[in-house]
């Protein structure tokens, strides 16, 4: 492995984590043998890196695009489906008073 892409991976673990770079060690040594390299350059570290994102790069992506993914709509859904279950709860409460005495005048029939 070359210096300069050891010092990158040293940075990279310190503001990561441990496995996260152990990851990127073995990818960029993948990168390395397909482009027929004696050993790990700094490319290889930038190119595993652009491809493969750590646990706070995948947060900040989910924050940041959050509003376009599929599950936000099925979210707004069940939002906007609870607060009508609520409103037909009132409406059935409301008319349980009522209609409780007619019911029962008619089972003893």
């Amino acid at each position: 492995m070359a210096d300069d892409a050891l010092d990158l991976l040293t940075r990279i673990g310190m503001e990561t984590s441990l496995r996260y770079s152990i990851h990127m060690i073995i990818a960029a040594s993948l990168c390395a043998t397909k482009r027929k390299a004696a050993e790990v350059e700094i490319e290889d570290i930038k190119r595993v890196y652009s491809l493969f994102v750590d646990v706070k790069r995948s947060t900040q992506f989910l924050m940041e695009y959050q509003k376009e993914f599929m599950y936000n709509e099925l979210n707004e859904e069940n939002d906007d489906d609870a607060s009508d279950e609520e409103d037909s709860d009132d409406d059935e409460e409301e008319g349980e008073g009522e209609g409780e005495g007619e019911e029962n005048d008619g089972m003893d029939d």
